[in-house]
């Protein structure tokens, strides 16, 4: 590995968080191996070989990098600390949407998010729905990340749906018993399109 200088080490830090988050600073062909899935999928491997887990993303706090609306307190920003820093944890990890990009599948993912999301999460992902005023953290802003990389993760979505969000201090309940492996696929193929009103 090579060794870089603290300053060096902060830039490429700075600069790879917000590639790795739809930030719009450019990332040099030098470093965009870092970012690049290690065979595993874990996007964060990369990071964490060029030695940034030692003093990068953990310590400087996804909060101060722009971890976008609703990602105050736990949930949202643990959770996506996790999934940088260790990879999404098996058997999540491995895991692709085997459901067409279908009207079918919008629709149920759709009829899945109303009964089962909205109430939090709002009909447009935005973390404003009837129940959210009540929560602390509040629910995460679903429309901001499925714009960022990890919202189009097949593994990510479905293991936030799965296993819910105690573990990051979120009330955000596991849904892997009360829904179907196809129910949680079609939700994540939903909020991956960008919540359509009438899905095609």
């Amino acid at each position: 590995m090579r060794t870089l200088t603290m300053g060096a080490v902060l830039a490429v830090t700075l600069v790879a968080g917000a590639a790795a988050y739809g930030g719009s600073a450019p990332l040099s062909p030098a470093l965009s191996p870092a970012l690049s899935p290690a065979p595993d999928g874990n996007r964060g491997a990369g990071l964490m070989q060029m030695g940034m887990g030692q003093m990068g993303m953990g310590q400087m706090g996804m909060g101060q990098m722009g971890m976008g609306p609703g990602g105050r307190g736990g949930g949202p920003i643990a959770r996506h600390r996790a999934a940088m820093m260790q990879g999404i944890p098996e058997p999540y990890r491995s895991m692709t949407n085997p459901l067409p990009g279908t009207a079918e599948t919008l629709k149920r993912g759709a009829t899945v998010y109303a009964v089962n999301c909205a109430a939090c999460h709002g009909a447009q992902g935005l973390g404003d729905g009837p129940a959210a005023a009540s929560l602390t953290p509040p629910p995460g802003n679903l429309a901001w990340l499925a714009d960022r990389p990890m919202g189009q993760w097949d593994p990510f979505i479905y293991w936030t749906v799965a296993e819910g969000g105690a573990q990051f201090g979120s009330a955000m309940p596991a849904f892997k018993d009360s829904l179907t492996s196809d129910e949680i696929w079609a939700v994540t193929t939903y909020i991956q399109a960008h919540f359509p009103k009438e899905p095609k």
